[in-house]
């Protein structure tokens, strides 16, 4: 099976630098409807057989711009959520609210809507479906944070390929088993 991960287009954000965790929230939220800006990834579709992708919009207009036949939009390829770490009424850097809401998910943290267990599990669910539907060249367009763990999980199953750390906008990735 060869997979290729895309992981959507930039996204047009115009955020403060300092935010308090309400401002944090809002900002997760602004950032899932956000505008995407086009790269100019070119894909053959002929390599493809089927394209799957998020949900969220910023997902659904890359895979709409990059592939030009079926697209199958599936809830188990979202963004790992992240929520503010804390209720502090203080404002921190944007960075350090990522930062410490991945450690949160990561030590399946209550202030998080998913832990790192459901995340996998999604994630198993998702290979569980494609590998049942038998196709053998299968494009995924999702999120950074999702596309590295989705990766590291496969790696478990025996697929190969390079993907780098901080998976980059609008790439293409290519592993396969």
């Amino acid at each position: 099976m060869k997979l290729g991960l895309v992981r959507h287009f930039k996204v047009i954000t115009n955020e403060k630098p300092f935010l308090s965790s309400k401002e944090f929230t809002q900002a997760m939220a602004n950032y899932d409807v956000a505008k995407v800006r086009a790269n100019g990834l070119k894909i053959n579709a002929a390599d493809w057989e089927i394209c799957y992708c998020s949900t969220l919009p910023r997902a659904i207009t890359t895979a709409e711009t990059i592939y030009n036949k079926e697209i199958i939009k599936t809830e188990l390829l979202v963004e790992v959520p992240i929520s503010p770490f804390t209720n502090w009424n203080i404002k921190l850097p944007l960075s350090l609210w990522h930062i410490g809401a991945r450690i949160a998910w990561y030590k399946s943290h209550k202030s998080q809507l998913e832990n790192i267990h459901q995340t996998k599990h999604r994630i198993n669910e998702f290979y569980k479906l494609i590998k049942n539907f038998g196709y053998e060249n299968i494009l995924i367009v999702s999120h950074g944070y999702f596309l590295r763990m989705f990766y590291e999980e496969m790696k478990k199953k025996g697929f190969t390929g390079e993907v780098d750390l901080n998976i980059q906008n609008g790439r293409l990735y290519l592993i396969e088993d």
